[in-house]
């Protein structure tokens, strides 16, 4: 993959949160369990929401966007990968999810790093901050929901 200007970070950027909505959506649909399928839908709806924020990205936005500081439980990094399944339960539904996110980071870094322009560069950490960020609030969920409930 290689980006070499902030259009095609944008444009990757939107057309994974496309494939990341569409996803959630027919796993919403396929979800044999209410909770399963209510997680998926907001999280499809969520999606929706990082898509368009991205379509309306731009250099400015990048360079006043203030990286957070927070805390990583680094829940996904010890976990492995499980294949998407139409009857996964909501603990696997969040694992599912947290990797999905993890992923999504590491790719934004490892692209931020095969750039020399520093506004792609940028561009391409915040969006990996963003990405970051959804894998946290997930990881959030899984210690609230199902790490305490064990």
């Amino acid at each position: 993959m290689e980006f070499a200007t902030l259009e095609d970070i944008i444009r990757f950027a939107v057309q994974r949160e496309e494939t990341a909505y569409r996803l959630y959506k027919t796993a919403a649909e396929k979800a044999t369990s209410i909770a399963a399928r209510k997680m998926f839908e907001e999280m499809a709806h969520e999606e929706a929401g990082h898509k368009h924020a991205f379509e309306n990205l731009n250099i400015e936005g990048a360079e006043r966007y203030t990286f957070a500081e927070r805390p990583d439980m680094k829940l996904a990094e010890y976990m492995v990968d499980l294949p998407f399944r139409e009857d996964m339960d909501y603990p696997e539904i969040l694992r599912y999810a947290m990797k999905t996110e993890e992923s999504a980071y590491k790719l934004y870094m490892a692209a931020s790093e095969m750039t020399d322009d520093p506004k792609l560069k940028r561009m391409l950490m915040v969006l990996a901050d963003v990405e970051k960020g959804h894998k946290l609030k997930v990881e959030a969920l899984y210690d609230e929901k199902v790490l305490t409930e064990m």
